[in-house]
């Protein structure tokens, strides 16, 4: 897949934000090529174990993020500083809760302060695209436990919307929660062979579980120390954004 290869050069090259980009733009032609979901069940897991390569980088000190190499980002820098000038129509920036908006290639970008660091964060969708996507319920403090989060993956799903929405939730994960994500499977299936097996209904130790719902209706609840994100399509990387900007303090 397109993506794995990006993502190991972004490995071998400590993840500069220009190879961020070409991440994305990688993911987006993806989603954009009809004989993507031809693949199995194992390129999904495959793609979350490379991922999580990039953690050990991220949690290797400072230089993620630093050094703006690309041209784009770049660009993303000059149009903040257009946005919050009001110099943007409003499908190029806008002003969310105090927070930047800017749209460059398809992606919506916006820093903040966070962990003593400013990120920089690419999301594929901005606030105002997020605002009926509801939350339910709540968490309880075992959610908060542990360094630990597992990102629970379906392994009978081969949907290359579902393989966008995990790669967005790996890559902001540590991000917006300090947190360490372990990729898991919901049950056995190919691809699952070495990965924890762990759902929000199979969870006897309460360990916190992010988890992943191919479903009609676009939502997120929260139950004791699960969230299941629901939905379909671009539906379901909604759901991943609405929550990511609600642990950036963006959204309520």
């Amino acid at each position: 897949m397109k993506d794995e290869i990006k993502i190991g050069q972004v490995i071998e090259k400590e993840l500069d934000r220009e190879e961020q980009f070409e991440i994305n733009k990688a993911i987006k032609e993806d989603l954009e090529d009809p004989d993507v979901d031809k693949g199995d069940a194992k390129n999904i897991i495959i793609s979350v174990v490379v991922i999580l390569g990039l953690f050990a980088l991220m949690f290797g000190g400072a230089t993620f993020y630093n050094g703006i190499t690309s041209a784009a980002v770049v660009d993303v820098d000059a149009l903040h500083q257009e946005n919050l000038e009001g110099d943007l129509d409003e499908d190029e920036g806008y002003m969310h809760n105090g927070y930047s908006f800017v749209k460059v290639d398809g992606l919506w970008w916006t820093e903040m302060n966070k962990f003593d660091t400013l990120l920089k964060v690419p999301l594929h969708f901005g606030p105002k695209e997020l605002e009926e996507i509801i939350i339910e319920g709540s968490l309880s403090q075992d959610f908060n436990m542990g360094e630990e989060v597992h990102i629970a993956i379906d392994p009978k799903v081969v949907n290359k919307y579902y393989t966008l929405s995990v790669s967005e939730l790996s890559f902001n994960v540590v991000k917006g929660m300090d947190r360490k994500p372990v990729g898991s499977c919901t049950e056995e299936g190919t691809g699952c062979e070495e990965r924890p097996i762990i759902s929000c209904e199979n969870n006897p130790d309460n360990k916190p579980v992010i988890e992943l719902v191919l479903s009609e209706e676009a939502k997120i609840e929260l139950s004791d120390a699960c969230i299941k994100i629901y939905g379909s399509d671009y539906d379901l990387v909604k759901g991943v954004d609405r929550l990511l900007l609600q642990w950036y303090g963006i959204m309520d």
